[in-house]
């Protein structure tokens, strides 16, 4: 298959979930889409700190996994984790106001996962296939973000809302 059909095939294959979940939630009215959204968000981020188990670090660097890392005292993967924890804890709330606490520390997670990394393997590193844990979890969570910026979204809508019935 040439570049160009892929390339064709990805454009389409992006619009075509792109427009269902933005017509699926972003113009939704009414508690499913929030319920839903919030338990993907904690699913997400629960997959996220399962991450942990596995390796961080190629062989090279000391092949530690995440837990292995927060017991040596990193103090980024530390935060990362206590981050993750928070808006976890946060997403089981029915309450706005920490619902949006979760996503904010779930954003700032998400930046630092990549500043972590980016100081635990400066410079070009070839990673095995053992070795990519902190990439999946990286885009486990660029993808939980966008579900939380839906679900911010929509406790937006609903603020509002209450501000106009009141």
């Amino acid at each position: 298959m040439s570049e160009t059909w892929k390339t064709a095939i990805f454009w389409f294959v992006f619009i075509t979930v792109s427009s269902w979940l933005l017509r699926r939630f972003y113009f939704s009215k009414g508690a499913v889409p929030l319920e839903r959204l919030r338990l993907a968000a904690f699913i997400i981020e629960l997959v996220t700190i399962g991450l942990f188990f596995f390796p961080w670090l190629p062989k090279l660097h000391g092949g530690f996994s995440g837990w292995q890392m927060i017991v040596q005292g990193n103090v980024g993967v530390v935060t990362l984790f206590f981050l993750l924890l928070g808006s976890i804890a946060l997403f089981l709330t029915k309450n706005l106001k920490l619902l949006k606490l979760g996503a904010a520390l779930h954003i700032t997670a998400t930046v630092l996962i990549f500043v972590v990394m980016i100081q635990a393997l400066s410079g070009t590193i070839q990673l095995a296939f053992r070795d990519i844990a902190p990439i999946i979890a990286a885009l486990f969570m660029l993808i939980n973000t966008v579900v939380v910026l839906l679900l911010w979204h929509i406790l937006q809508k609903r603020d509002k809302l209450k501000i106009e019935k009141d």
